[in-house]
């Protein structure tokens, strides 16, 4: 029999006694994470240095367009094309929209979706995908792990300064583009790069005034649900034939494969993060349950993608991860 939980069932206590995390990426200036979420709303991020850029400057449309993806593959077979998904409010375009539930109709997969754009540990501008994340503090945005930090011995932190989530960027990005405040992720992937904690949480600054999720919507969020579900994945994949432009899907019933939950889909890389929705378009709520984490492909080619795998979403790798950081 499967356990099933949600957020809401989960205890302070049980989430204290699950593999910890690392310090996060934070920018300056650090503070305790138990109070974050007040210097988060309350004391923005001091201006850069004369002469520095800030994210929105360094991030130009260009630089965004020129970003390369940043995904891991293993082994070099078809698979089902994903769909380019409709602008929002374009003939077969879908709601799917998730908590909270004061949400307006104008929040759905277009606007919780986005393009995640940073300077990684090697000082190379690379992109992501991303999706909000419902939470008390309404600043979360889920992707992968290997989006914020390189994973393994001699790997680091990415530049969390230069760590920007754009909603909406096939429509032209009309939210903004909003900075990182810290980055979270497993220890199981900064110590041995392990998939199975491929995963990760930030906690985004807020703009003009308002918070990510009052501004864009933000999916619901659960885990320890098996194996066997309809889902939906969401990315921008960005390399050929893609030029991460769109937001495209696949759709299946996921398998295990080694106990990571398996789709069959041949977006190809700058999905990664990209959020995997139980029940988008079959009820009002949706729920990230996965990211795009690994993919795989034929003839040693990473344009020939067939299939994508995500880190099972347990109360150990996404559970913990979403109740250490969903008050701030």
């Amino acid at each position: 029999m499967v356990i099933r939980r949600i957020v809401a069932t989960l205890t302070t206590a049980a989430v204290a006694a699950l593999m910890p995390f690392a310090t996060p990426a934070t920018a300056a200036p650090a503070v305790d994470p138990a109070t974050a979420a007040a210097v988060n709303a309350a004391s923005p991020i001091p201006a850069p240095a004369k002469g520095q850029l800030t994210a929105e400057q360094y991030w130009t449309p260009q630089r965004m367009a020129a970003a390369v993806l940043n995904d891991l593959s293993t082994m070099p077979a078809s698979s089902p094309a994903p769909a380019v998904l409709p602008r929002a409010g374009s003939k077969g375009g879908s709601d799917g929209v998730a908590p909270p539930k004061q949400m307006t109709k104008a929040a759905s997969i277009h606007s919780m979706s986005g393009r995640v754009f940073y300077v990684n540990d090697q000082g190379l501008d690379r992109s992501c995908s991303g999706s909000t994340v419902n939470s008390a503090g309404k600043r979360l945005v889920f992707t992968a792990g290997h989006c914020v930090h390189g994973g393994g011995s001699g790997r680091t932190w990415f530049d969390v300064n230069r760590w920007v989530f754009v909603p909406n960027y096939h429509s032209g990005s009309p939210y903004g583009t909003w900075n990182a405040y810290q980055l979270w992720t497993k220890n199981g992937w900064i110590n041995d790069a392990n998939r199975a904690y491929d995963v990760a949480a930030v906690v985004m600054q807020d703009k003009s005034g308002q918070r990510i999720v009052d501004a864009v919507g933000g999916q619901g969020i659960k885990w320890g649900y098996g194996y066997g579900l309809s889902e939906y994945m969401f990315g921008y994949p960005s390399n050929p034939p893609y030029d991460g432009s769109k937001l495209y899907y696949c759709s299946g019933t996921t398998r295990s494969e080694s106990g990571f939950p398996t789709l069959d889909c041949n977006m190809t890389g700058g999905a990664s993060g990209g959020p995997w929705l139980e029940n988008y378009g079959a009820t009002f709520w949706a729920y990230v349950n996965g990211v795009n984490s690994w993919m795989f492909w034929r003839n040693n080619d990473p344009t020939q993608v067939y299939k994508w795998q995500s880190p099972y979403f347990s109360e150990d790798t996404a559970g913990s991860l979403f109740n250490t950081v969903k008050d701030m």
